[in-house]
């Protein structure tokens, strides 16, 4: 699940292909476990869906577009937008895939595959690619890098320049920049852009 979702501001009755008629009787005890995270303020809203054997047999969307009493309530296709989706279903998958084909080692310092990390601070030299991938690395959560970097070029430069706010493995604090260096440095390795390698295989047809 992203760390941030958020359904769009406005919502029209559903679209979608009716669900199984039995659905609130098979899936009774998933949806109550979505009600009650849904009191305990875990998220606003959500929206599900269920297939089997190419059927749809469960559609449901519960909650509202936010916690305030008057909020309207969400339907089925109501849009989310999905924070940080890019890094689960890509990045992750794309360093999972080579260190399953024995080219991505996990205890490795990142610095030997981006020795632009560590031209700043020697501190950097210990953050191996397990605590990027953990989000341990020290680095801080958010920077506006966008407010001083114009190109790709000058983005990398500040992400690798980004000082650590906490000694490596220390400490876990989600970080974007931690994960843009890690997209780099799983390039290098597979000698082939992210999105290109995600494409064909991530994304693309299986063979």
């Amino acid at each position: 699940m992203a760390e941030s979702s958020s359904p769009n501001a406005t919502s029209q009755p559903s679209r979608l292909v009716p669900a199984h008629s039995q659905q609130d009787a098979q899936f009774a005890r998933a949806f109550d476990i979505l009600r009650q995270a849904i009191s305990n303020h875990a998220f606003p809203s959500t929206s599900i869906a269920v297939t089997q054997h190419k059927k749809l047999i469960a559609l449901k969307a519960l909650g509202h577009f936010s916690y305030e009493p008057n909020s309207a309530h969400i339907t089925p296709d109501t849009i989310f937008d999905l924070a940080s989706v890019s890094k689960v279903v890509a990045t992750t998958s794309m360093a999972m895939l080579l260190y399953q084909r024995g080219l991505l080692d996990l205890e490795a310092p990142v610095a030997a595959i981006v020795p632009e990390f560590a031209a700043a601070d020697t501190n950097r030299s210990d953050v191996t690619f397990r605590m990027l991938l953990a989000h341990s690395s020290g680095l801080p959560a958010y920077e506006k890098l966008f407010l001083r970097a114009k190109t790709r070029g000058e983005l990398l430069a500040a992400a690798f320049t980004t000082p650590l706010t906490a000694d490596p493995g220390t400490r876990a604090e989600y970080s974007d920049i931690g994960f843009i260096i890690l997209s780099v440095a799983l390039e290098r390795i597979a000698d082939e852009p992210l999105n290109r390698f995600c494409q064909r295989e991530v994304f693309g047809p299986s063979a």
